[in-house]
């Protein structure tokens, strides 16, 4: 199974405003049932240079004397904390993480605490933890195993601190359940990586200065123009009628109407970065009555290579046309080409119904 298509994920991400939560749950249901996937964890650890810690059970968000409150905590056969797991996506570090959560963490033996996060957000957070580290407990040696790999930093003569991606973390433990023909745990495994390839492609990601350069809003300005200047042209070329426009947090949009069907010109982020390459989309009407017969007449479109027609699944599986943007010409071309454009769709809708 694909995890990008993982059921996990897609339920984590609509009914829950806090996905670590259920990453934190789904973890700790899959550690509690096998051993050997606990040893994988301290296997995972070892390869990264990490002493591990003799874990013998989980339990999960247990506040520890000094207020600590890890997501994960692993106990030895003392019952003693030996390792805290923080499943990170998005959210912010608290005032105690991480240095009260080293500080709960016995300095006699092998503890560790192990921070997963998205690889998106790695570099930026090890930053932060390292910052955390050296400003509360002046620690000045710390170590990164390189740039490719999970980092590292020795608290103590026994006590670490890691960071590592969710994704390695996960194939790992996956690696291990498919050794020992667990398909049921390989398949768990692979339902929590979903999730957490979904929050590292989907979820807003720290920005940049170039994110915020005025070049950038020039040009988001300028996709929302081309809205109106392509209904424009398509109207004075008897192309479509002008209809009402409209937009919210997602999209601007106008309606055109082609041969009595209430279409949506949409310009659409979220669109263009799940579906295709192009910020200009031509959506169905909402009268859903409409679409076998538009479909039909229109399934010129859908056998082109790649496919001009698409289903937006976040909206219904609404059908969309998307608008490819002509590169490299001057603006009037860019406005012609989807004219043209809107234009080949009323020929085939006016063709279907002779």
């Amino acid at each position: 199974m694909d995890p990008n298509d993982s059921l996990l994920g897609h339920l984590a991400t609509r009914l829950s405003t806090h996905p670590e939560n259920v990453a934190t749950e789904a973890l700790a249901f899959i550690l509690r049932r096998h051993e050997y996937l606990r040893r994988a964890v301290l296997r995972f650890m070892e390869s990264l240079g990490a002493p591990p810690p003799q874990v013998v059970s989980f339990t999960t968000q247990r506040s520890e004397e000094n207020a600590a409150r890890p997501d994960l905590r692993g106990a030895d056969e003392s019952g003693a904390p030996v390792l805290f797991i923080e499943a990170k996506f998005w959210a912010g570090l608290t005032d105690k993480q991480p240095v009260t959560y080293l500080h709960a963490l016995p300095s006699d033996r092998p503890t560790a605490l192990l921070v997963l996060a998205p690889e998106a957000r790695r570099q930026m957070l090890w930053r932060e933890l390292r910052l955390r580290c050296e400003e509360d407990l002046q620690q000045r040696s710390p170590f990164d195993v390189g740039p490719e790999r999970p980092a590292v930093l020795q608290m103590g003569p026994q006590k670490v601190l890691v960071l590592a991606a969710w994704q390695p973390f996960l194939e790992s433990l996956q690696s291990a359940a498919r050794a020992q023909g667990d398909h049921a745990s390989s398949e768990n495994l692979n339902q929590l990586l979903g999730l957490c390839t979904r929050e590292d492609t989907t979820a807003f990601l720290p920005l940049r200065q170039e994110d915020l350069s005025a070049d950038i809003g020039r040009r988001i300005y300028q996709f929302g123009a081309l809205v109106d200047e392509i209904c424009e042209a398509a109207v004075a070329a008897k192309v479509c009628k002008k209809g009402t426009s409209g937009g919210s947090r997602m999209s601007y949009w106008r309606t055109v109407q082609i041969e009595g069907h209430d279409f949506y010109l949409f310009l659409s982020p979220w669109r263009w970065h799940t579906l295709a390459e192009t910020p200009l989309w031509l959506e169905f009407p909402s009268q859903t009555e409409s679409w076998n017969h538009l479909l039909e007449a229109l399934s010129p479109l859908a056998l082109r290579t790649p496919s001009m027609i698409l289903r937006d699944p976040s909206n219904s599986d609404t059908p969309l046309i998307p608008l490819h943007l002509k590169l490299g010409v001057e603006h009037h071309e860019v406005v012609q080409t989807v004219v043209d454009t809107l234009r080949g769709i009323r020929d085939l809708i006016v063709a279907k119904s002779a």
